[in-house]
């Protein structure tokens, strides 16, 4: 009797586990785009866990357009000037940057996936950008050229004011 209860209880966990995992989309989260954010790039992490980077791009962009994107990057701590402000990951959020200062500023609530890179980290912070402003899109094609390789080590999610 202990081993079918165990077994089962095992068997709970583990379809649970492959739930979290499985891709979703905007409409089965009733449009809700913060939910389908949460659910399908943070509880569905493991998917891109390992991944480069184009695999969650190409899945976010099936369902939500890219607004504006954002890099963390190693500042100017390293000793080596090479290896200053190189980009460690990224942040996409599906609202432009002035609809986030609006909302920001009318006190609602935005959301937002970052993730995280594993180095060898190749591109210089400032290069990025000005890339990003020669495609005058927040993810255009030689940004996209640039980061599409980087493999995803972490999807963490961020729902701020």
């Amino acid at each position: 009797m202990m081993r079918r209860m165990i077994f089962l209880l095992l068997s709970i966990f583990s379809m649970t586990a492959v739930q979290a995992q499985q891709q979703v989309t905007l409409a089965e989260c009733g449009g809700d785009t913060v939910t389908y954010v949460k659910r399908n790039f943070v509880e569905g992490k493991a998917r891109f866990i390992g991944q480069p980077f184009s695999k969650l791009v190409e899945e976010w962009r099936t369902q939500i357009p890219v607004g504006w994107i954002l890099f963390s990057n190693t500042g100017n701590w390293p000793t080596k000037d090479e290896d200053k402000y190189l980009v460690t990951g990224a942040t996409l959020y599906f609202i432009t940057e002035e609809e986030k200062n609006l909302r920001v500023m009318q006190r609602k609530m935005y959301a937002t996936i970052h993730a995280s890179f594993a180095p060898p980290y190749r591109h210089n912070f400032y290069d990025l950008c000005r890339i990003e402003e020669e495609d005058s899109l927040p993810l255009g094609p030689k940004l996209y050229e640039c980061l599409k390789d980087y493999i995803v080590t972490d999807v963490s999610f961020l729902n701020a004011l």
